[in-house]
């Protein structure tokens, strides 16, 4: 009888098996490398909590249709540009944010910017309800916080200071971008009522776009992008008060 050659465990394998998607022949062998590396076995559980706050938080807008206008853009730019839109506009209809993501602004160029608002929004229905693990990396030691997602996400990473809003950092936590690491942080008022801000380094180099507000499932999220760099806050907050936050977070990350 000859042995089947295990091959290595991908990200994509992590991805396809938190989705449901792994091939049954490739099951056994996820199961065993998740059994031998804890983090790995976390790091599914995270894709999983955020597959659940999507679907949670857009399901209600799946069944949207794509406007006209847009699916006419799609099909009728220039060789060069048409195919990825039509690609995009294919993956929107199946996945879990897809009516969302392409409700607004998708012939304005903004997928990229929706698709962070909807990635900072289910950061906070995920992690802040935490009571023992809200973060990995606690205030206490911000320096090695922000020294490591520096490190991790190529860029100079800072951490912004909200306590003239009247928030304290709890932390901060690795998170996922579409190419690249992201980066969560975490604060609390005085009342308890917490936000993130979500950072990612990994999308299309743009301008700097204006801030944009959502809200849906009883949290909002207001976001921005600056080259390569995508910002977003999210917390049961008003418009107003998450603005005030972000025009401090803006502000640092421009200074």
């Amino acid at each position: 009888m000859t042995n089947r050659k295990q091959s290595p465990i991908s990200n994509d394998d992590l991805h396809a098996y938190a989705d449901g998607k792994l091939p049954s022949d490739r099951v056994a062998d996820v199961e065993a490398y998740l059994a031998k590396h804890p983090a790995a076995a976390r790091q599914v559980e995270d894709y999983r909590a955020i597959n659940r706050a999507l679907h949670s938080g857009f399901d209600s807008v799946l069944e949207d249709p794509i406007p006209a206008s847009h699916v006419d853009f799609a099909l009728n730019r220039r060789p060069w540009f048409a195919l990825p839109i039509a690609a995009t506009l294919a993956g929107l209809l199946v996945g879990a944010s897809s009516g969302w993501l392409s409700h607004d602004y998708l012939s304005n160029g903004q997928m990229a910017a929706e698709d962070l608002a909807a990635r900072a929004k289910a950061a906070y229905t995920v992690y802040a309800p935490e009571v023992l693990h809200p973060v990995e990396v606690s205030a206490n030691d911000s320096d090695h916080l922000t020294a490591w997602l520096s490190n991790r996400m190529g860029m100079d990473f800072r951490i912004p200071q909200l306590a003239g809003l009247g928030f304290t950092l709890i932390g901060g936590r690795l998170m996922i971008g579409e190419t690249a690491p992201a980066a969560l942080l975490m604060y609390e008022s005085g009342q308890g009522r917490r936000l993130v801000l979500y950072v990612r380094n990994d999308l299309p180099e743009t301008r700097q776009t204006e801030m944009r507000y959502k809200r849906s499932a009883g949290a909002g999220v207001l976001y921005w992008t600056d080259g390569p760099r995508g910002f977003g806050i999210s917390g049961g907050f008003s418009e107003q008060e998450l603005m005030a936050a972000a025009q401090v977070v803006r502000a640092q990350y421009t200074s």
